[in-house]
């Protein structure tokens, strides 16, 4: 049976906050839930987000994304003279440095091509300020959750639209207007990729009240088109997918007529598959991302962030070599084992049997003897896997290890890395002495410094196990 992974999509707004969970892996991904709840205003984010990943049944998702609402991010559109792809993120560094309104240093920055012709490539930029994003990331490590990539809103709604939208065969460019609780997207979408968005800080509680409501939608639909033209020049939407909350079927009419364009409309209860338990939201930039391709969306997180997520990744995959290198040792042994309790039986009837072979069994007994040593230094290897194993899993998110050294003439193991603070270090080491292959831990230094994204602690520790292969 293929084993499925489980990613975890999480969303909040001024009025809720959500969680879409899907199971699959690669590039195919099913919904499995998507809950909600209210979000009053100073609520406890966190809390929310640990109440509705308990009720969703999620132990442990291998990959969580946080969600931020496109109001809080900055897109522009730029035509670069190449289709390299080193040289086009080269350019787009340099177009961040000297356009963003805020300095580099501050910004996060995430890029995709949306097309190429005649060696010029169009690329849209996505960019936020490093403090939202990592008060988002701080918001997911309260909730116990560790976040693989921050994306933005509208990139969920692309997601949602290569999969339940293609089958209503909408002609291409096609606009998605998506109303979710407390806002608006503006999407505009084609040849799988995401050619415009913009995003309104009214949804479905404000649309609901008013009368004029489709004349108004009709105006932010004619803004989006502007903004458009002026990026993509040639470019115009052919249809329109009204999706989310509100009275939706009733407001498709007046603005197909004012348009003048094909318009589909998509209820909140129709736009997955899956019912959505809690308050009324429109699921589908949540779901989107849920269910999203590998790489298929922006990745607004710090670059510290992404670096510390492919470190413990990669502890992780060593924490599970170690164990796999540790049975296999134990089944070597084993074996071996076997090989020396035949040999000396063997031994034993040659001795009793027949005198004359008494130098053949001395020669199986010397046999014996080797395969003893060489049990025995199975043995130390096993135990020395053991240790780094437990290395592994005693390291905790706060502390991301930058070199793990064996100095096989002392006996020691060196770890040398980062940590958030002093007391952090302090109680890794407590950690590490409390490893059953763990002697004593040292801590040869610790220095603590300021960095642009806050306090961080340097430090070395040298370990002594038990048993080091030499």
């Amino acid at each position: 049976t293929e084993l499925m992974a489980t990613r975890l999509a999480v969303e909040w707004t001024r009025g809720s906050v959500r969680v879409a969970v899907a199971e699959g892996g690669g590039s195919r991904w099913r919904l499995r839930s998507v809950r909600s709840q209210p979000m009053p205003s100073g609520a406890d984010v966190a809390a929310a987000l640990r109440s509705l990943a308990a009720a969703s049944a999620v132990g442990s998702a291998e990959e969580v994304i946080g969600v931020l609402p496109r109001e809080q991010v900055i897109t522009r559109i730029v035509r670069f003279p190449s289709t390299d792809a080193a040289e086009i993120a080269q350019m787009a560094e340099l177009y961040a440095k000297a356009q963003l309104p805020y300095t580099r240093d501050q910004a996060v920055v995430d890029s995709r091509v949306l097309r190429q012709e005649q060696g010029f490539s169009t690329v849209a930029l996505v960019a936020c300020q490093r403090d939202l994003a990592e008060r988002h990331l701080a918001v997911l490590r309260d909730a116990g959750l560790s976040c693989a990539a921050v994306t933005v809103s509208s990139w969920g709604v692309l997601a949602w639209c290569l999969g339940a939208v293609l089958a209503h065969a909408a002609p291409e460019p096609v606009l998605i207007v998506n109303i979710d609780d407390t806002r608006t997207d503006f999407v505009l979408i084609a040849g799988r990729r995401l050619l415009a968005s913009r995003s309104i800080a009214q949804g479905a509680h404000e649309w609901q009240g008013l009368s004029e409501t489709a004349e108004l939608l009709v105006t932010e639909v004619e803004r989006t088109r502007g903004t458009l033209r002026k990026e993509l020049p040639g470019t115009e939407a052919r249809s329109l997918i009204l999706t989310g909350l509100g009275a939706l079927a009733q407001w498709r009419e007046p603005v197909a007529q004012r348009l003048g364009l094909p318009v589909t409309v998509i209820e909140a209860a129709q736009a997955v598959e899956i019912p959505v338990e809690g308050v009324p939201i429109s699921p589908v930039a949540v779901a989107g991302v849920a269910v999203s391709e590998p790489g298929g969306v922006v990745n607004l997180s710090p670059s510290e962030a992404r670096t510390q997520l492919r470190q413990h990744r990669q502890l992780r995959e060593f924490a599970m070599v170690g164990g796999m290198l540790a049975g296999a040792v134990v089944l070597g042994a084993a074996l071996l084992g076997l090989g020396v309790l035949r040999d000396q039986r063997m031994a034993g009837r040659l001795d009793h049997a027949v005198k004359t072979l008494e130098p053949k069994a001395r020669q199986v007994r010397d046999r014996g003897r080797s395969v003893q040593l060489v049990r025995a230094l199975f043995d130390e290897r096993r135990r020395f896997a053991a240790t780094l194993a437990g290395i592994f899993r005693a390291t905790p998110p706060p502390v991301t290890l930058e070199a793990l050294t064996v100095e096989q003439a002392r006996r020691e193991i060196v770890l040398r890395g980062i940590a958030a603070s002093t007391q952090t270090v302090l109680d890794y080491i407590q950690q590490l002495e409390r490893l059953e292959g763990v002697e004593a831990v040292e801590l040869k230094y610790s220095t603590s410094r300021s960095t642009s994204s806050g306090e961080r602690t340097d430090f070395e520790l040298v370990l002594r196990p038990r048993g080091v292969p030499s």
